[in-house]
């Protein structure tokens, strides 16, 4: 039941990041300039807790982003951390 908990848990923490970086991967881009994107996750579940690390980059005609996030759910409680930071090129 614990482990189930926890697996609950790490999803629901980590939903908004998955939803975030689809919203921005999916953003139109004029044709003629090119965008880059680097996504990058793991996780992991065993009987003692659960972790999740993810990592996104955006680069494109509107700006630059980096997110880099990471959650662990273990028996003694919680721990979690991200770093975001990005600049927008206004027209």
């Amino acid at each position: 039941m614990r482990t189930a908990r926890r697996v609950l848990t790490v999803s629901a923490l980590c939903l908004p990041l998955v939803l975030g970086g689809a919203t921005i991967a999916s953003a139109d881009t004029p044709d003629n300039i090119p965008s880059l994107n680097y996504d990058h996750g793991a996780f992991s579940v065993g009987p003692n807790g659960s972790a999740l690390h993810i990592t996104d980059v955006q680069f494109g005609p509107d700006g630059a982003s980096f997110l880099d996030a990471a959650v662990a759910v273990g028996p003694n409680g919680v721990a979690g951390y991200a770093t975001e930071t990005g600049i927008g090129i206004g027209g």
